[in-house]
C-alpha cells in the first residue's frame, strides 16, 4: 500500500499547505525580513521596550560612575594608596561591561522585536523593523551608545505618540 502513487500524494505535503498562516496573516514578509522567524513575536504592551529605555539610562549611569571614579582615583592617589581604585577596577568596571556586552546584544534585538509589535498593530505610527533594528546595531557598534542615546530616545518617542508607553 505505501507503494501506490496515490498513497506518495496524500503523504507528501503540497507547497500551498507548507505556508504557514502567519505569512499571509499581514506579517512582515519572509523575503524583505531575513530575521523574522528567528526573533520573538511580542505585542505593543509587551516590555520589549524596556530595553530601548535601558539605553539612556546606561549612558547616563557610566557618565556619572566615570566622573565619579576619576574624582575617587584623585582622592585615592593623594589620600589613600589606591584602595578604591582597585575597587573600581575589580569589581565597578566589569560589572558596567557585563551591562554593556548585554545591551549591546539586546538593544538591537528589541528595537526589531518592538518595532514589529508596533508596525503590526493598529497605532498610527509604522515603523520598519528591519531599519530601526539594523540603526539600533550600527548606531551600538560604531559609536559604543554614543549614537544609541539619540536613536533611543527618539525611538521612545515616536512610541509614545504612537502607543502611549512609555
Amino acid at each position: 500500500m505505501n507503494g501506490s502513487p496515490g498513497d506518495e500524494t496524500a503523504a507528501s505535503p503540497s507547497l500551498p499547505s507548507d505556508e504557514s498562516p502567519r505569512a499571509s496573516s499581514g506579517s512582515t514578509n519572509r523575503i524583505g525580513d531575513p530575521v523574522s522567524d528567528y526573533l520573538p513575536r511580542a505585542e505593543v504592551d509587551s516590555r520589549w521596550w524596556y530595553w530601548i529605555a535601558a539605553v539612556p539610562i546606561y549612558v547616563v549611569l557610566g557618565g556619572v560612575l566615570a566622573v565619579f571614579f576619576l574624582g575617587a582615583f584623585l582622592f585615592d592617589l593623594f589620600l589613600t594608596g589606591g584602595i578604591v581604585s582597585l575597587l573600581g577596577a575589580f569589581v565597578v568596571f566589569p560589572i558596567v561591561g557585563l551591562a554593556g556586552l548585554l545591551l549591546t546584544v539586546m538593544f538591537p534585538i528589541a528595537t526589531y522585536v518592538d518595532a514589529r509589535a508596533i508596525a503590526e498593530s493598529e497605532a498610527s505610527w509604522s515603523p520598519d523593523p528591519l531599519l530601526w533594528g539594523l540603526v539600533a546595531l550600527v548606531t551600538v557598534v560604531a559609536s559604543a551608545f554614543t549614537l544609541s542615546l539619540v536613536v533611543a530616545l527618539y525611538y521612545l518617542y515616536k512610541r509614545h505618540v504612537a502607543v502611549g508607553t512609555p
